[in-house]
């Protein structure tokens, strides 16, 4: 009997040229995706030489704690969902003043 569980939590990775527009709207960018995508978390990670350089890197969080104190893989994310979330990530107004333009 296997433990099946969905990736629910990814980490974006910035182009290197946008690190510094995104780490200061880092809130508001995961709130920002947070809304987009419910039921879904976000966290902003430091720029690391992820994929490619003028791409946004969206990372799942592929494992977790069962119950029984051990760990398991997620399900892996369908791609088309890993690039709407890329997607997202591209259409998001780092300089606007908007909690959550979505």
């Amino acid at each position: 009997m296997g433990i099946e569980r969905d990736v629910l939590e990814f980490i974006i990775v910035s182009p290197y040229e946008q690190r510094a527009a995104v780490a200061a709207a880092k809130e508001r960018f995961e709130n920002y995706l947070s809304n987009r995508f419910p039921g879904y978390g976000f966290k902003v990670g430091p720029f690391a030489p992820v994929g490619d350089e003028d791409e946004f890197c969206v990372l799942p969080l592929m494992n977790f704690l069962g119950d029984d104190g051990k760990s398991y893989m997620c399900t892996p994310p369908k791609r088309w969902l890993l690039q709407d979330i890329a997607n997202a990530c591209r259409e998001f107004d780092y300089k606007s003043l908007r909690s959550f333009a979505a």
